[in-house]
């Protein structure tokens, strides 16, 4: 549609066009939704979650509600998000919308100051283990900014290196903020499936110094030692052979580390 061709060289208009869509289509639950993805880019969080919240009422799509949460964050009032991510529905969300939850709920724990709290939602399988064969690096620039918040830099830097690595696609600004070019996208995955875990990499890496700027040289920062899995991680199953845990595994473990959990 026209307002996602106009998102970045005109913003207004963009807007413009998605306020129109959604008032000739007040019931059409798709176009609800992409007026309140693009307010919610835009930073008019009272339109996103009302947009956002319609549509999910018309679709049913639980996929909104990491943006909701966030809006929510947005607007100053993260004991929303919160709530949002001990709800029923949250408990049936998908690996990669649990996953983007997570990472709002950690944000919303820094936002009241647990610093420590938000780490720890975020110490899920999936910070080591590949969901569904990629790695999850949106989650990993969260938890190394959270570890800069936490005055542990040299692990935040470590993390942030990692990502860089890893997102090919361009999903986080991880490279920018390295002072890299920006990465294109690639035909080959960074890892295949069959060679290592995360855990894997910093375990044979450990003792060698390598570049700062490639995932080969990064040490597990310090307190996650390699084979040691995070306390908040615990009830999940074994690693399977690829590398990977399943996503029955990171929605556990996202479900242990939500509010309803921890209250």
């Amino acid at each position: 549609m026209a307002a996602y061709v106009l998102e970045d060289s005109d913003p207004k208009a963009s807007q413009a066009h998605a306020k129109f869509a959604a008032r000739i289509g007040a019931r059409i639950g798709a176009v609800r939704e992409a007026h309140g993805i693009l307010a919610y880019r835009s930073g008019d969080y009272r339109t996103a979650v009302r947009e956002l919240r319609t549509s999910l009422r018309i679709t049913g799509r639980l996929d909104v509600l990491p943006m909701i949460a966030d809006a929510e964050r947005g607007m100053g009032r993260p004991e929303r998000a919160l709530d949002i991510a001990s709800s029923d529905d949250a408990s049936a969300l998908g690996a990669d919308a649990a996953i983007e939850l997570m990472i709002v709920v950690a944000g919303a724990y820094a936002d009241t100051g647990d610093i420590e709290t938000a780490l720890g939602t975020l110490e899920i399988p999936a910070l080591r283990h590949k969901v569904d064969g990629r790695w999850q690096v949106r989650l990993w620039a969260a938890y190394s900014d959270l570890l800069a918040r936490a005055g542990r830099q040299e692990e935040a830097k470590r993390w942030l290196t990692l990502t860089a690595d890893a997102d090919t696609e361009g999903l986080t600004d991880a490279a920018a903020r390295l002072g890299r070019p920006m990465p294109q996208p690639v035909d080959v995955s960074w890892h295949s499936d069959e060679e290592l875990s995360v855990i894997d990499v910093y375990e044979e890496d450990a003792d060698t110094p390598g570049d700062a700027g490639t995932s080969e040289g990064v040490d597990i920062p310090e307190g996650h030692a390699a084979g040691k899995e995070p306390e908040s991680a615990h009830a999940t199953v074994s690693q399977d052979p690829a590398g990977e845990r399943p996503r029955e595994a990171v929605l556990a473990s996202a479900r242990h580390s939500s509010p309803k959990e921890r209250s």
